[in-house]
């Protein structure tokens, strides 16, 4: 608990974020959150103008976590490592992580991390046109595929629970009954990584293609 007198906008969204974390989000009130710091809600205002302020200042939290490091990789290390990166704050922020699709950064907020994707791209010797729609593209592939982590992929068994195997699959389905044994032990760690291969891969050879186009 934060002592009073020394309560500060980055103490309350900190323990905003902890407290989601543990919680979940519908339990989160300004009242609670005082609690938690150990002061009146009414002190919370002094930093925090309303409860709508706080969630948007929880995303821009959370957020801040998020580093693409410079380094001497390829750029498709680089970029694979950031995407990782975003994944991993879903994988340890799971009750926060969805207000980033209902509460997006506003302006100028998310700004740096498109900036530092187009320095990649550009420096790879990519149009900043097509940098840009895969910047989209690979961002909600990583926003789907976490989001689907945290409630669950269809035909998969959730938190443990082997459910899959309470029911008969019919007979007709015989694809789906050739799956059967793989659907409560997919590597998704595997699987993510396929899709962000398959996502610069296509890149690369589209790209490559483009510039073995004859000039007219």
């Amino acid at each position: 608990m934060a002592e009073k007198g020394k309560l500060s906008r980055e103490k309350v969204l900190e323990a905003a974020v902890t407290f989601v974390d543990r919680e979940g989000l519908e339990a989160l009130s300004m009242r609670k959150l005082g609690a938690e710091l150990g002061v009146e809600a009414m002190s919370l205002y002094n930093h925090i103008p309303n409860k709508s302020a706080l969630l948007d200042g929880m995303v821009r939290y959370v957020l801040e976590e998020l580093e693409v490091p410079r380094t001497s990789d390829t750029w498709e290390e680089q970029i694979k490592d950031g995407y990782r990166r975003f994944r991993r704050i879903a994988q340890k922020h799971p009750n926060v992580f969805p207000l980033l699709i209902n509460r997006p950064p506003s302006f100028p907020d998310g700004l740096w991390l498109l900036e530092r994707y187009l320095k990649i791209m550009t420096d790879a010797g990519f149009g900043m046109k097509e940098s840009f729609h895969v910047f989209r593209i690979l961002t909600n592939y990583t926003f789907g595929y976490a989001m689907s982590e945290i409630r669950g992929f269809a035909l998969e068994a959730r938190d443990g629970n082997r459910r899959k195997n309470r029911y008969e699959i019919p007979r007709e389905f015989t694809g789906v009954i050739q799956l059967r044994p793989y659907l409560g032990n997919i590597d998704h760690d595997y699987e993510f990584e396929l899709g962000l291969d398959l996502i610069i891969s296509g890149l690369r050879d589209r790209t490559s293609h483009t510039r073995r186009q004859p000039t007219r």
